[in-house]
């Protein structure tokens, strides 16, 4: 199995860091709405990451 992941990360990571794959983004948001944001991965409504906008 750790095999698996070892091969896996070698062809992951070259896609990543050429844009191939890229992380499904939600919505970013501030420190005011951070509490909603998290409402938000709590009730499952998030459809991808939620980022947090640092000033």
């Amino acid at each position: 199995m750790l095999h698996w992941f070892a091969t896996a990360g070698q062809q992951l990571l070259p896609a990543v860091a050429d844009a191939r794959v890229r992380p499904l983004i939600d919505s970013t948001v501030t420190f005011d709405t951070a509490d909603k944001a998290a409402e938000r991965l709590r009730s499952h409504q998030a459809h991808g990451k939620i980022t947090l906008a640092v000033p």
